[in-house]
C-alpha cells in the first residue's frame, strides 16, 4: 500500500496544483484584488492612465469617444487617418475592436481581413460601443489607439491579427507565461476560447517550450505552417521586468498582464485582466500551485 501511495504520488500533486475557477476565485482574486479597485484594470482608459503615471509604455492613443454626441466629429476628424484601432474601454475577449488600415478615398478604410468598411459603418461601430454593445449593457467609451506593427518573430507566426504575451503576476511576481497566437478560426483575435493557439513561454529565457490548440499538442500553427517550438520572444528580459512594473502600478496583485512587440518602441502593456483565464495552465503543462512553489509563494 505504501508502494501504492508512492507510485500515485506525483500524480496526487499535480492535480493539487491545478486550480479550478473556484479556487482560483477564492485564493487569488478575492484574496489579493479588493473589488473596489477593479475598475482600474477593467476600465482600459483608467489603466493606461496608471500605467503612463508609473513610466510603463502603453500604445499611442488617438483620440476616445466619450458618448454618441461625439461620433460625428470624431468620424471627421478619423478621415484624415489610417492604421488605427477602435476598441472599448470595458470591453472583454476582444469584443468591438476594430482594426482599420489604409484610407480608401471615397469609401472609407481597409479592415485587417482585407475589406472595405465606410465612414457610416465605422460611425455606426463607435455608436455601438457607447451604447455598451460590448461592455454588458453598460454605457462606454471608445479608444482610438495606433495599430501596432508587431516584431517579426509574432508577424511569422500570423501576419494578420496581432499576437500578444500573458505573464500571469502574482504580488509582482510573474508566474506563468504565454504567447497567444490569432487563427482565422479566432477572426484574428488572440483568444484561444474563440480558437487563437496558446504557446508556453519559459520564464527564465524566454523560449517556447510548448503549444496548445483546442486543446491538443500541436507543433506548427495549424494554418500559416509556422514553427511553435523553440523559438526566443524577443525582449523576454523587459518583458518580465514591464510585467512586474505594470503590476506594481495598481492596487491589484493577481493579474494578467498582456504585451505586446512593436516593432519600433519594443514591449508594450495593452492591458491588464484582474481575472485572467485559467487555460494557461494547460498551455504550459503544469498548474498554478507548481508555479507558486518555483517562485516561493504559498497559497493562503
Amino acid at each position: 500500500m505504501k508502494a501504492l501511495r508512492s507510485l500515485f504520488a506525483p500524480l496526487r500533486q499535480k492535480r493539487l496544483d491545478v486550480f479550478g475557477i473556484n479556487r482560483r476565485n477564492v485564493s487569488l482574486i478575492y484574496e489579493h484584488n479588493a473589488r473596489k479597485h477593479y475598475p482600474v484594470a477593467d476600465d482600459k482608459l483608467t489603466c493606461k492612465q496608471y500605467l503612463q503615471r508609473a513610466g510603463v509604455p502603453v500604445p499611442v492613443t488617438l483620440a476616445t469617444c466619450d458618448g454618441l454626441f461625439a461620433v460625428p466629429a470624431l468620424v471627421d476628424e478619423l478621415t484624415s487617418k489610417e492604421h488605427f484601432v477602435i476598441k472599448p474601454a470595458r470591453g472583454r475577449g476582444g469584443g468591438g475592436i476594430l482594426v482599420i488600415g489604409e484610407r480608401q478615398p471615397g469609401a472609407g478604410w481597409k479592415t485587417a481581413g482585407g475589406g472595405i468598411i465606410s465612414h457610416g459603418e465605422v460611425a455606426r461601430h463607435l455608436a455601438n460601443v457607447v451604447f455598451g454593445a460590448y461592455s454588458f449593457g453598460l454605457e462606454d467609451r471608445a479608444i482610438i489607439e495606433e495599430k501596432i506593427s508587431p516584431h517579426q518573430l509574432f508577424f511569422n507566426l500570423w501576419p494578420d491579427g496581432l499576437c500578444d504575451v500573458r505573464v500571469i503576476t502574482l504580488r509582482g511576481q510573474p508566474l506563468m507565461a504565454m504567447v497567444r497566437v490569432p487563427t482565422r478560426q479566432s477572426g484574428g483575435r488572440a483568444n484561444l476560447h474563440q480558437g487563437g493557439l496558446g504557446i508556453a513561454v519559459a520564464l527564465q529565457d524566454g523560449r517556447t517550450t510548448r503549444a496548445i490548440h483546442h486543446g491538443q499538442s500541436i507543433h506548427q500553427h495549424p494554418e500559416s505552417g509556422a514553427a511553435l517550438i523553440d523559438l526566443q520572444v524577443p525582449y523576454w528580459n523587459e518583458i518580465r521586468n514591464m510585467s512586474r512594473r505594470a503590476s506594481d502600478a495598481v492596487p491589484l496583485d493577481y493579474l494578467g498582464v498582456d504585451l505586446v512587440v512593436d516593432v519600433q518602441r519594443g514591449p508594450l502593456v495593452l492591458e491588464l485582466n484582474v481575472r485572467p483565464g485559467l487555460e494557461i495552465q494547460n498551455v504550459n503543462g503544469f498548474g498554478l500551485g507548481q508555479a507558486m512553489r518555483q517562485q516561493g509563494i504559498h497559497e493562503q
